[in-house]
């Protein structure tokens, strides 16, 4: 089954980020069990936001470590992904642009004087002339103006929408029923505009084309944060958190009367205990920490996979206790709290402790390596040779081996810094027992305890002095070889995933 997620604005962007992990854990899967195939693509104007990156980085180290592993595991970054890239919707500009340079007003002037001045009508001087290259400011009107230029149809003749749309029409024509799922937020400029404005494009796209078993849904983000400090005054047009319960009210009004014509689920999350970020116009300096609000909405996505939820339309969330949050208030926490905290353990055993003995294995014989740990004569050749391989075990110094542990390193690193993040930025007064932050970080003490990783209902049951990365290492020794049916890097990683719980 293909699923395609596109992220629209910064909050989009970070729900991405959280899909990603969600599927790098093994959590997007179709009714038989099986990983789905995903399909990623960014929609942001602010092609120099942190926020993009940070989600395109999460996506090129899973999508490289899942290629590098290439079918070597059974149960370890399973999941296929394709990364379609981003776009700006002002893509065909080239330097700074304005909202008077995308409507010049001398042409309209000339051509149609009343839209001339239905234009000054709606959008004051400030917002004309504001420099959009840092996004829609937080004002939905520039961004549906701007949003609303955009032709689908054409757009599917090149570039990374081809490719995208070219996709849904061959998973629909081999007979799946693949779903397109837009994140964004609905209290901004990017995401308010952008993910209704797409999402109706996209419906009259598929039925054009007469694509009618593809299923369109939307998460969207009620406000979640607020801002710490104001803006310089000289910052001209902005985001505003005052305007924020106002653009929301406006969404929601929009959704509940043409909602249908956009999406066939929609799924809503926000929150009354809101995070605080730093303020910013856009750009580099914009480097929102994750938030749990990203997880849910990602969640969403999880959810609409199952055709049982075919008879509703809209889908809200709520938590037991007010100011907690703990695996009881995640849709199918059983399920996703064994999937994050299989993760999270495995992250640190890897980053802390495995690796550091693969990387002190490059500078010490064998012999050495295998009196302290015998589990590694399980994946690579005891000789110590530098190449060649003995009972289909590579060499641990082998290039393409090393290039692999590089790549779960990489990997794992973003994994954990998007665990940290979404479980320390909870808001003032509000305690999630989902995960310890402080464990969640590499460090170089060859870390052995990982009791204390996870919290809560997740947390394994198994006594505190034997839930080590030693005893995961033993458990390894002891595997008979029909038990492990892949060797090098990836057959250890595969191992320790599997045993990680």
């Amino acid at each position: 089954m293909s699923i395609f997620a596109i992220g629209v604005g910064g909050s989009g962007a970070k729900c991405l980020e959280a899909l990603t992990h969600l599927h790098a854990c093994g959590l997007l899967k179709n009714n038989s069990g099986n990983s789905v195939r995903l399909g990623t693509f960014l929609v942001e104007p602010d092609q120099q936001s942190t926020l993009l990156a940070r989600a395109e980085t999460a996506i090129n180290r899973y999508q490289k470590m899942h290629n590098l592993l290439d079918n070597k595991t059974e149960q370890f970054a399973r999941g296929e992904l394709r990364h379609y890239g981003n776009w700006s919707p002002l893509s065909n500009s080239a330097g700074s642009i304005s909202l008077d340079q995308v409507f010049p007003k001398a042409v309209l002037r000339t051509q149609a004087n009343g839209l001339a001045a239905l234009f000054d009508c709606l959008f004051p001087p400030e917002e004309q002339s504001a420099e959009l290259e840092v996004g829609f400011r937080g004002r939905p009107p520039i961004g549906s103006a701007v949003m609303s230029r955009i032709n689908l149809a054409t757009e599917a003749q090149t570039g990374q929408w081809q490719h995208m749309l070219s996709d849904i029409q061959s998973a629909a024509g081999s007979g799946e029923s693949p779903v397109i799922h837009l994140f964004g937020s609905v209290f901004g400029g990017t995401g308010a505009s952008g993910v209704p404005t797409l999402g109706q494009m996209l419906k009259s796209w598929l039925r054009d084309q007469g694509l009618n078993s593809v299923r369109v849904h939307a998460s969207l983000l009620l406000p979640y944060f607020d801002f710490e400090g104001q803006a310089p005054e000289d910052t001209g047009v902005h985001a505003e958190a005052r305007n924020f319960q106002l653009n929301t009210d406006a969404a929601l009004q929009y959704l509940r009367s043409s909602g249908k014509t956009c999406f066939d689920h929609v799924y809503l999350i926000g929150s009354d205990i809101k995070a605080r970020y730093g303020f910013s116009i856009g750009g580099r300096t914009q480097d929102n920490a994750a938030h749990l609000v990203e997880l849910l909405a990602a969640l969403g996505m999880r959810h609409g996979l199952d055709p049982s939820t075919d008879g509703a339309y809209a889908y809200v969330l709520s938590r037991a206790t007010q100011n907690q949050i703990t695996w009881n208030d995640i849709p199918d926490g059983e399920i996703v709290g064994e999937a994050l905290a299989r993760g999270a353990r495995f992250a640190v055993a890897w980053l802390s402790n495995i690796s550091l003995e693969l990387d002190a294995a490059q500078q010490i014989s064998m012999q050495s390596l295998l009196t302290g740990a015998p589990w590694a004569r399980q994946f690579f050749q005891p000789t110590g040779k530098a190449s060649g391989t003995q009972g289909g075990r590579p060499s641990i110094r082998n290039a393409d081996e090393l290039a692999i542990k590089t790549a779960i390193d990489s990997y794992a690193e973003t994994l954990l810094q998007w665990l940290k993040q979404l479980t320390s930025n909870t808001g003032t007064g509000f305690a999630q027992e989902l995960f310890s932050p402080n464990l969640l970080q590499r460090n170089s003490n060859y870390e052995n305890s990982l009791a204390k990783v996870v919290c809560g209902s997740a947390r394994p049951t198994q006594e505190e002095r034997l839930d080590t990365v030693d005893a995961i290492k033993i458990r390894i020794d002891e595997l008979n070889p029909e038990q492990i049916p892949h060797n090098g890097v990836a057959g250890l990683a595969d191992t320790i995933w599997s045993l990680a719980l």
